[in-house]
């Protein structure tokens, strides 16, 4: 079985994403309760996603706030490079709080997810940043909505 996005994956792979999404600790036993499988079947599911490119890695979840990190900013990039890809990676590549580099479409170049302990350590980071280019930061307010779950698409809007 291949996982090729146009054919996507079936409603069980599904139900074990979300299940190991959700808890990526849980036993092979526990997940085959859940999504009504032996526990042979979920491994070979499991297994296959990962051979196949669509489990990708297990990770703990860490809350920035505790360990030291109290603010978290976006940041759009407009650089002066003709094509920066390289150019701006190889600079992000040193700074730990930067969580997230995307190369997008539009006025800018980049938008960056930023992790920082206050905002003079922001104040000089975005110094250090500006060497690259023209920065727009916005702080992310606490009341914001994190989901870092994916599910399946939704069914055709226009129906």
């Amino acid at each position: 079985m291949t996982f090729d996005g146009k054919k996507g994956l079936d409603e069980v792979n599904w139900k074990i994403l979300k299940e190991l999404q959700a808890n990526a600790r849980i036993t092979f036993k526990q997940l085959a309760d859940k999504v009504n499988l032996s526990p042979t079947a979920v491994i070979e599911r499991v297994k296959r996603m990962e051979d196949e490119g669509v489990i990708v890695g297990y990770s703990a979840i860490v809350n920035p706030r505790k360990v030291g990190y109290g603010l978290s900013a976006l940041i759009s990039m407009q650089t002066e490079y003709g094509n920066p890809d390289a150019i701006v990676h190889r600079a992000l590549s040193n700074l730990p709080e930067v969580i997230s580099c995307w190369s997008i479409t539009g006025t800018n170049d980049f938008l960056l997810e930023i992790q920082v302990p206050s905002l003079e350590f922001l104040e000089d980071l975005l110094t250090e940043l500006s060497k690259l280019g023209k920065l727009t930061t916005s702080l992310v307010l606490p009341s914001s909505v994190t989901k870092r779950r994916l599910e399946p698409p939704r069914q055709d809007l226009r129906q």
